[in-house]
């Protein structure tokens, strides 16, 4: 299967974006004796955890006691804490380095794109310019 070189720089440009946009929630399983379910997980996006400060992760263990005694005294259900996700760092970092990767392979094939058809370019715009000056009746009236 053989693509065309715009629809590879648009497919890369869209990776790209998305990759450095978009948080991957990855998260739900446990970690660190703490069970499935027990935390919302969250991870800010990419560019901006790069150096988030670190989990403590006996805090959240007394946020998630303290939730669980809650729902059985007042006998409503569970709501788990939400606590970013302590591997959100180096996720985020990785991320980056993708996002800018394909960003980079997009910009390296747009412009082998753009010198591989700049002859084209240059031959229509040649006929343009010599047909309307070789036939005056599509000039319009004012500069016959």
């Amino acid at each position: 299967m053989r693509l065309r070189d715009t629809t590879v720089v648009f497919l890369c440009a869209f990776l790209g974006v998305a990759v450095l946009l978009v948080p991957m929630p990855v998260f739900g399983g446990p970690y660190e004796d703490i069970r499935e379910g027990e935390v919302d997980w969250t991870c800010a996006i990419p560019p901006l955890s790069l150096v988030p400060p670190d989990v403590d992760l006996d805090e959240l263990r007394d946020a998630i006691s303290t939730a669980h005694v809650t729902a059985r005294t007042t006998g409503t259900s569970y709501e788990p804490p939400q606590s970013r996700h302590p591997l959100c760092r180096g996720l985020a970092r990785t991320q980056v380095v993708l996002g800018l990767l394909a960003l980079a392979g997009a910009l390296w094939r747009g412009r082998r794109w753009w010198r591989s058809t700049a002859d084209t370019r240059a031959e229509k715009r040649f006929k343009r310019l010599h047909g309307a000056a070789e036939n005056p009746q599509g000039r319009s009236r004012m500069f016959r």
